[in-house]
Parts: C-alpha cells; structure tokens; sequence
C-alpha cells in the first residue's frame, strides 16, 4: 500500500506525533528562558520557542488538512512523552539544554523512519520541520560556549547525554512500533545504529564522548 493509500488518520497521528514533540520544544525552551542566567540567553531561547513554534503550526495545519482534530490525536500521545519527562528531570538550566539538544536530536532521526506513512504533501511539511537545525544550531552553540567557559561541566554532562540517549533509544523504538512501520528487527536495528552514529556526532561536536 502507497502512503498516499494509507488511511488519513494514520498518517495524521505521524504528523501529530511529529507536532507534539514541537510543542514540547516550545515548552522547554520557553521554560529555560524564564531561568536564563542572562537577557540575551532568554531572547536567544524566546527565539527558538518561536521556530520550534512554528514548526507545530506547520504540522497542525496539514493534520487539520487531512481531517484530523490536532488536540485530539495528541491526547492519544500525550502519555509518551509525560513519562520520558518524569523520567528524565534535569538538575539545572544546563542539563535542560543538553536535554533538548539530545532528545530533539535523536528523536528527529526517529521520525524520520516515519516518513514512510506519509504522502507528498505530508512529507513535504514533515521534512520541513526535520531538516530546520535553527533550534540543535543554538542548543550546540550555547553548550559548546558553556563547556569552554566551565570545564567541570563536561563530565557532568557527558554522563547526563548518555543517561539521556539510552532513554530516548527505548522511546524510539517505541515510536517505530507506534507509527506501524512494516519493518522487521534487522531494519529495526539498523535505524538504532544509525540514530547512535549521528548522536556520537552531534557529542563530538561538543567535545564529549557519547
């Protein structure tokens, strides 16, 4: 069966998967503004709240496209997501960064297995929204400046990342099934791989081992 082929609620639970993972990125950054320890890291962050804003508009407006009430299917997620919050709870503004500079990062790879359910037109917005790095550009600009700035946060943070990453490899995998992807365990795996070789990267970017 063609993604176009596909029921319209399939693909709009995608998209609002996809959407409430964006509303959670406003949440946070809106939430690490309040507590930023400057006016220009609260602009910075009020900035990304915007773009991540933006994105779930974007999404909201193709399931609404599709027929599909936005609210309602994100009602239906919603519990996913609250429980890798309580989960995951950071200490302080920097590991709430690291946190969203993690999650988004490897959730993005994820859902980019996703895409498979879509048609054009909702690929095209979902692609959109997965290929904008405004908000991991900012995420990895301000810890790198944070590390160079406080070296004792480095192993603090690494060890945090890698707390983070073994939750969010168990959500992925989770939204695999969640999203109905004909998959089998070998291509399972290979997307596992393939989302710890991009987390290494963006680590290495800021001088942490994954």
């Amino acid at each position: 069966m063609s993604a176009a082929a596909l029921p319209a609620d399939v693909r709009s639970t995608t998209l609002a998967i996809l959407a409430f993972g964006e509303l959670t990125s406003v949440e946070r950054a809106a939430a690490d503004a309040q507590a930023a320890p400057s006016i220009r890291d609260r602009v910075d962050l009020i900035a990304v709240a915007g773009v991540a804003l933006s994105h779930y508009e974007a999404l909201a407006a193709r399931v609404e496209a599709l027929g599909g009430d936005i609210a309602e299917l994100m009602e239906g997620v919603e519990p996913s997501f609250t429980a890798l919050r309580e989960r995951t709870r950071p200490r302080d503004w920097y590991e709430s960064l690291m946190k969203g500079y993690v999650f988004d990062g490897i959730n993005r790879d994820f859902y980019r297995a996703a895409l498979v359910n879509l048609d054009e037109t909702s690929e095209r917005v979902a692609t959109a929204v997965l290929d904008d790095t405004r908000q991991a550009d900012h995420l990895r600009s301000r810890l790198a400046r944070a590390i160079a700035e406080q070296p004792e946060l480095s192993s603090r943070l690494a060890l945090w990342g890698r707390r983070l990453v073994g939750e969010a490899l168990v959500r992925g995998r989770h939204l695999i099934t969640a999203f109905d992807l004909a998959v089998d365990d070998e291509a399972v795996s290979a997307i596992a791989q393939r989302v710890m070789t991009n987390h290494s990267r963006r680590m290495a970017a800021l001088d942490l081992v994954a």
